[in-house]
């Protein structure tokens, strides 16, 4: 999948709110289990015309565990998703329609 938003800020695979981890995993609550916690104070540093900007084509497989409509044997058939922060802080997919 490459249409994949992210917007828990603070996720080390976040570059940019799009999602660059090769793969993720949706749980059956819909909290994405690969969130990881990047460095403190990414969004501060500033960036110059040396950096290399992120590579928003990656290919990410999706697993899924959620009943949802776009799981189908366990992956993620939609086109695209977004993640951003449920109420608990968790990373959670906003896509999800429940079957």
């Amino acid at each position: 999948m490459h249409d994949l938003k992210c917007g828990q800020k603070n996720c080390k695979f976040n570059h940019g709110y799009s999602c660059c981890a090769r793969d993720i995993a949706v749980a059956n609550n819909t909290c994405c289990t690969t969130y990881e916690q990047g460095a403190k104070n990414a969004d501060n540093t500033e960036a110059s015309a040396e950096f290399s900007k992120p590579d928003y084509s990656v290919d990410t497989a999706v697993a899924c565990n959620a009943p949802c409509l776009f799981n189908h044997s366990a992956k993620c058939i939609a086109n695209g998703i977004t993640v951003s922060t449920a109420d608990d802080g968790t990373a959670e997919c906003l896509t999800f329609i429940k079957k």
